[in-house]
């Protein structure tokens, strides 16, 4: 029996793991007769995040703890959903080679609706990683006290393969993207109060706290002074 892959194993062999048991997935698809609907569907999530696991494995700004957490989460899912297209696809098998022969899962089968479960699982799961990827604040410097400032060579390198692993941008390209290509050779962009509020980075301006004061100052005795 193999020894399990855990997250102290490293991302790296997680996502091979994952990328494994993916292709299970698709393999056993091809030995499952009928149910062309969710089969292709399934088929489908595991190429493309098939594609986006292997873009993360190769850029290390994107390993964040959540989107790791995530692609383990990721690759025992397709674990057990490749289990079970194994024991589906010998059933399937012996549908056909017994009589009536020729006949697969049809929508009415009790098999059908299993497929669907493990297609919103596989859905959900895919869902969930853009998301996480979406979110990373790729190429972002800087702390609360002199503040957040984002090269912009980094950024938009990553956004271009996301974009093209994913088809999605970045929310932090999205937001900067007014601003992307005005600063030159080797620009950075910098953060202001709106943008750190956006992104959720822990900055206290000297704008935010006036604001602070001028809203809850009266209740809590701090004044402009303080």
């Amino acid at each position: 029996m193999p020894t399990p892959v855990t997250l102290p194993d490293g991302l790296s062999t997680i996502i091979i793991t994952a990328v494994s048991n993916l292709e299970t997935v698709k393999r056993t698809r091809h030995s499952i007769s009928g149910a062309n609907e969710p089969l292709d569907s399934i088929s489908a999530q595991a190429d493309s995040l098939i594609r986006s696991l292997l873009l993360i494995k190769d850029i290390y700004s994107l390993q964040t703890l959540r989107v790791g957490e995530q692609i383990y989460q990721i690759m025992d899912l397709a674990s057990r959903l490749g289990a079970s297209m194994l024991v589906i696809a010998a059933d399937s098998s012996r549908r056909t080679t017994t009589p009536p022969e020729g006949q697969g899962i049809t929508p009415d089968d009790h098999v059908y609706g299993h497929l669907q479960t493990m297609k919103g699982q596989l859905q959900e799961a895919r869902d969930t990683l853009f998301e996480l990827v979406r979110s990373v604040l790729v190429g972002v410097s800087g702390n609360s006290k002199d503040g957040f400032w984002v090269i912009e060579e980094d950024l938009v390198g990553v956004n271009e393969k996301v974009e093209g692993a994913m088809g999605v941008h970045l929310r932090l390209f999205a937001r900067l993207q007014g601003r992307i290509g005005k600063g030159g050779e080797d620009a950075v962009i910098e953060l202001d109060d709106a943008d750190i509020e956006h992104l959720g980075l822990p900055r206290v301006s000297g704008d935010l706290v006036e604001q602070w004061r001028a809203t809850v100052g009266v209740e809590t005795g701090i004044t402009r002074e303080s």
